[in-house]
């Protein structure tokens, strides 16, 4: 099991650290060849998906050491993991993705 990053073990440990009526990216691993991200939505369903997925919010572009890149409504959006006492997500969740998305 990857050992999770020292932001990511601060947030779990926060009480109130994330919005639950936003979608929130919860963390970040694999590696930089084969990224994956773990997203929460607002009705508390989480994904695990890697590039080229396509989610409730868009297809993911791309995943960095603390963002996770949609591509939606011909844009790319960045949803970014939670700093402590900071939360901000514009992203809103589409109607349910198509069946070839994963099924995490």
């Amino acid at each position: 099991m990857e050992k999770a990053s020292p932001q990511t073990t601060q947030l779990a440990t926060q009480k109130n650290a994330v919005r639950l009526n936003q979608p929130v990216l919860l963390g970040v691993f694999g590696s930089t060849t084969a990224p994956r991200a773990m997203i929460r939505y607002p009705n508390g369903r989480i994904d695990t998906v890697r590039p080229g997925d396509k989610t409730r919010l868009g297809q993911v572009v791309g995943i960095g050491e603390d963002a996770l890149h949609i591509a939606r409504n011909g844009r790319t959006e960045v949803l970014r993991l939670p700093q402590p006492g900071e939360v901000v997500s514009s992203l809103r969740p589409h109607a349910r993705p198509s069946a070839e998305t994963n099924a995490a």
